[in-house]
């Protein structure tokens, strides 16, 4: 699982399918969900998947939070091809990102 930041952001969501993890290091429950995306990577190899620490990107993080009215974190974006699939807010297991990304493929 890669960083990714407001510089690399577009170039790194255009191809394939693309999960996003937006994150601060002072959220627990996005502490706490960092082992489950680190597992779903693992088991999909085929998905690019990236974190964004919301703190460190202020350009994507701001479009994001307006386009999606988003209050809390983490919120996850996943990507086909550049454009969004689907989105999910708050904790979510492995399993439960494996069962959004199969039922957007």
């Amino acid at each position: 699982m890669k960083e990714i930041a407001d510089g690399n952001y577009i170039d790194s969501i255009k191809d394939g399918v693309t999960l996003v993890d937006f994150y601060a290091s002072w959220c627990m429950p996005c502490l706490r969900m960092q082992p489950q995306v680190e597992n779903f990577a693992e088991a999909n190899p085929d998905v690019s998947v990236f974190k964004y620490d919301v703190d460190k990107g202020v350009s994507i993080w701001s479009k994001v939070q307006k386009e999606f009215e988003i209050r809390s974190i983490p919120f996850v974006i996943i990507y086909k091809n550049g454009e969004v699939a689907t989105t999910a807010i708050g904790y979510k297991t492995a399993e439960q990102l494996q069962e959004i990304l199969d039922n957007i493929q």
